[in-house]
């Protein structure tokens, strides 16, 4: 009798010490859960791990980009994982002040979101917060790229560190493009300032990429000799950077090209230079500066014989440009050479 009253003694003990170990741990957290206001909270539950992790609820949806059935694209996938297979802290320690690259985002009177941007724009996360007995975090959402999950190509132009960048522009490019995700702006940024680094070695591509890019009006505007610079990169080997160039040299760093050219020898020159590189676009236009004058030289020979030197290659609007004049009677002039 004595064993089986010490056996149920030793258990109710055992029951109590749980119990009670449970509301000391519970008051450990009481003032973090007495606060109704978020910004204090936030401000408690950022300053450690211990308290990152109790105030996290045990399934935690967590959303991470993963490679899509495109290759080189990726796509969110959100799954429900174990409070205590995250590792804490998950958030540095935010201020009570305005914390330079967080944004807190009010969804309703029980629920926030804290956009985390302290990492850049490559690798943003946001944390979701719902009130119920005090404010949980119940959802991460990292949308940064890993590098293990990009596929490198052999650039001889590109440094490994260059390419990492080219592939994360182009993948941030594709979900700004889609415009359905809460950070399309910021993707569109990410997109700039990778395609910048990959061409920090003059590569054409990531220079006319980055510079077309922030020239899109999606993207901040970079600076007027940044973006010069970017495009005469491009135009050393791409038809399409050196008319990007010459539309550059017209236009300067603006997004809405008006007005009368500002350096139209410039224009031209590279104008010719991206026909003769064989961009078709190019041929057309220049035939069509060359019938306006919209440059330096007038001269309808040239223009119809860059209309039909385009036409030839297929341009439409080059084939429109030829039945056009031809319907004015300018088939009376005889075509001598584009470029």
């Amino acid at each position: 009798m004595n064993r089986v009253l010490k056996k149920r003694n030793g258990f109710a003990v055992a029951v109590f010490t749980t119990l009670l170990l449970g509301l000391l741990h519970g008051s450990v957290y009481a003032d973090e859960c007495q606060s109704e206001d978020f910004a204090q909270f936030l401000q408690a539950f950022s300053a450690n791990a211990e308290t990152q992790q109790h105030l996290t609820v045990m399934t935690v949806k967590s959303l991470v980009l993963k490679v899509a059935a495109a290759r080189g694209n990726f796509a969110p996938q959100t799954t429900g994982v174990n409070n205590s297979t995250l590792a804490f802290p998950l958030m540095a320690p935010i201020s009570a002040d305005k914390t330079e690259g967080v944004e807190v985002e009010v969804v309703d009177d029980s629920h926030f979101s804290v956009v985390d941007k302290r990492a850049g724009n490559s690798n943003i996360k946001i944390f979701n917060f719902s009130r119920q007995a005090c404010w949980m975090l119940d959802g991460v959402e990292d949308w940064s790229i890993s590098e293990k999950d990009l596929v490198l190509a052999s650039t001889p132009t590109m440094s490994t560190a260059e390419n990492i960048c080219y592939q994360r522009a182009e993948a941030f490019g594709a979900l700004g493009g889609l415009e359905q995700y809460r950070l399309t702006g910021e993707f569109f940024e990410a997109s700039l300032e990778n395609y910048v680094c990959a061409a920090a070695s003059g590569d054409p591509k990531a220079s006319l990429k980055a510079a077309s890019l922030s020239l899109s009006g999606m993207a901040p505007q970079l600076e007027t000799q940044k973006v010069e610079a970017l495009f005469k990169a491009a135009a050393t080997t791409l038809a399409d950077g050196s008319a990007a160039l010459s539309t550059f040299y017209c236009y300067g760093n603006n997004t809405t090209p008006e007005g009368p050219c500002e350096h139209p020898e410039q224009s031209e020159k590279e104008l010719i230079r991206a026909a003769s590189m064989g961009s078709v676009g190019a041929m057309n236009y220049l035939g069509y500066s060359f019938e306006e004058g919209r440059l330096v030289t007038k001269d309808m020979s040239r223009a119809l014989a860059c209309y039909r030197l385009a036409a030839g290659k297929g341009d439409d609007t080059a084939v429109g440009n030829l039945k056009r004049l031809n319907a004015q009677n300018a088939d009376v002039t005889k075509a001598s050479y584009c470029y």
